[in-house]
């Protein structure tokens, strides 16, 4: 349980008042249960989701949800995002880049990379929220954190940790095996729990755009960063909300027309 609580306490900002054993050991095994503090913050939505949406129009429901889920890990994946988008596109070389991502302020790129990641998050949540049937709506607002966390686990595994002086982050760097097969395993469970063996499909894309990310970052950067990880998750976030949505209307109009074929033969 230990590794648990550091998991929730690392990436929310819920604390639970429980003493932890912070190590080196300790953080890297924590990895594994990534998808539980995205089910805390799933939870978070849900909630905020029933409240909002007995008063407010679906709009404000979505707004108000992005800042919830803001709210319930204190920005931490955005500031990250932030600070990679800045390290790309200002930096030249590795060392540069990381030069510049270590810098606390956030430049106008990367104040504009944060404008158009809440806008994408936005307008995912919303047209989950008005095209989705009831069960994937809720499922959906409830597993998209959980698949979020879930998409920096590939990341951590195959890299090494790009700052030669180390750092918090370099306790995931080549992550063990069974790190990844336990965080899957909890993710798929809760996807096709939730929604069915189809919405694995949206696992393989979000898997896809982990490794391409982990390819990206090994030739930009030559490893990961804490800053990448956030970066990762919350593209990861963004990609499961749309590929939800399209897959969901795909197999919708699948069925439908597979119906429509066997009244014809009828």
């Amino acid at each position: 349980m230990n590794s648990v609580f550091i998991a929730i306490q690392l990436l929310t900002r819920f604390n639970l008042k429980k003493v932890v054993t912070l190590d080196r050991a300790s953080i890297a095994a924590s990895m594994a249960w990534f998808p539980v503090a995205g089910a805390v913050q799933g939870a978070v939505l849900v909630l905020s989701h029933l409240f909002f949406s007995l008063f407010l129009p679906a709009p404000l429901v979505s707004g108000l949800l992005v800042a919830a889920l803001f709210l319930s890990n204190g920005g931490l994946h955005l500031d990250g995002f932030a600070d990679t988008v800045d390290s790309l596109a200002g930096g030249s070389t590795p060392e540069r880049r990381l030069e510049i991502m270590k810098d606390s302020s956030v430049g106008a790129i990367g104040a504009a990379g944060l404008v158009i990641i809440l806008l994408l998050k936005f307008c995912a949540i919303y047209a989950l929220l008005t095209h989705a049937p009831d069960q994937a709506r809720f499922a959906g607002l409830f597993l998209f954190p959980i698949v979020g966390r879930w998409g920096m686990v590939p990341v951590a595994c195959s890299l090494k940790y790009a700052r030669p002086e180390g750092g918090l982050g370099g306790a995931f760097e080549k992550n063990s095996i069974r790190v990844f097969l336990i965080s899957t395993f909890i993710t798929g469970v809760a996807l096709s729990g939730l929604l069915g063996p189809w919405a694995l499909t949206t696992l393989g894309v979000v898997w896809l755009f982990s490794v391409g990310a982990s390819d990206f970052f090994e030739r930009r950067l030559g490893g990961f960063t804490g800053d990448v990880l956030g970066f990762v998750s919350e593209l990861a976030e963004v990609i499961f909300l749309i590929s939800l949505v399209a897959f969901e209307k795909i197999y919708q109009v699948g069925f439908d027309a597979l119906i429509a074929s066997g009244r014809a033969v009828i």
